[in-house]
């Protein structure tokens, strides 16, 4: 065990996460951590770095995520008449004469991260580099898996309890995600700041909700389409304390969470009137705190 500092930021693009940058602060407090943890995390990383323009083209792949096509469904009316005073089941064109039917729109979002697999690391619980050039990974936001392909072969879910951290490459930048115990070990989190005081995590979760319209053949309700509806939950870890809390992106829920770190919160909420805040603004406000 070497007693080193580790503060790592991570800016955050538009499009997700984009470059990742490690840096260590002198002045921060010494942490007791793992040489070797630290040499694989910042192996990631670098690896994340590195620009591929070969990724940006299998992204707009979809050929081993492929989405439901389009379907045909009848429509469950909300209230149908035909003749007089008589209520009927089914769905009726505008004369109340013949049985209609709706195109059922495309599904929307996916459970998995990215549109394709991407090149990707693991480390294992010894702190190994999994690096195979030929492994293609994403991750599942449904089951919260770490996926791995090979060769075109059909995908298989990697062994949570082997892995330690992992990380997606895409065409600019990254994602790296660390299995915390001290949240929840059974769920994969993705690392939007690590630092000697407090770390930010992101768990994605994704869910499927079923098309539910109903018409009367005027008036529609619900959506025509089935999709995926992500759920986030952000983490703050206090590194000393060893706990985490659940918070969300507002200025109350950051107030609250940090409240031992009252002085610098609303320094860095003056300094920062008209920001959006978002996960580019906590990171920046925990680098101020971890300083």
């Amino acid at each position: 065990m070497l007693t080193l500092p580790l503060c790592l930021v991570f800016a955050i693009t538009a499009a997700g996460q984009g470059q990742m940058t490690g840096k260590t602060d002198p002045n921060s407090p010494a942490q007791p951590v793992d040489s070797t943890e630290m040499i694989a995390f910042q192996r990631m990383v670098q690896f994340i770095s590195v620009k591929d323009p070969n990724i940006g083209a299998k992204e707009g792949l979809n050929d081993s995520l492929r989405h439901f096509g389009e379907v045909h469904q009848l429509v469950v009316p909300i209230l149908t008449y035909v003749g007089s005073g008589s209520q009927m089941q089914g769905s009726y064109s505008y004369d109340n004469f013949l049985p209609t039917v709706y195109n059922k729109e495309a599904l929307q979002g996916s459970p998995f991260l990215l549109s394709a697999y991407v090149p990707g690391l693991v480390i294992n619980e010894q702190n190994t580099v999994i690096d195979k050039p030929d492994y293609l990974y994403n991750y599942d936001k449904m089951s919260g898996n770490c996926l791995l392909q090979r060769n075109k072969e059909k995908p298989i879910a990697v062994n949570k309890s082997q892995v330690r951290f992992f990380c997606l490459r895409i065409a600019n930048g990254g994602y790296i995600f660390e299995r915390v115990s001290q949240i929840n070990p059974n769920e994969f989190f993705q690392i939007l700041y690590k630092g000697p005081k407090y770390s930010f995590y992101k768990l994605y979760k994704s869910k499927f909700v079923s098309a539910g319209q109903k018409t009367n053949g005027y008036i529609s309700e619900g959506n025509n389409y089935d999709e995926y509806q992500d759920i986030i939950t952000y983490y703050l870890l206090d590194q000393s304390k060893g706990e985490a809390q659940i918070f969300e992106l507002t200025k109350k829920s950051i107030r609250k969470t940090l409240i031992s770190e009252s002085g610098a919160v609303e320094q860095y909420i003056k300094d920062h009137k008209g920001d959006d805040v978002d996960e580019s603004y906590t990171v920046h406000l925990l680098e101020k705190i971890n300083q």
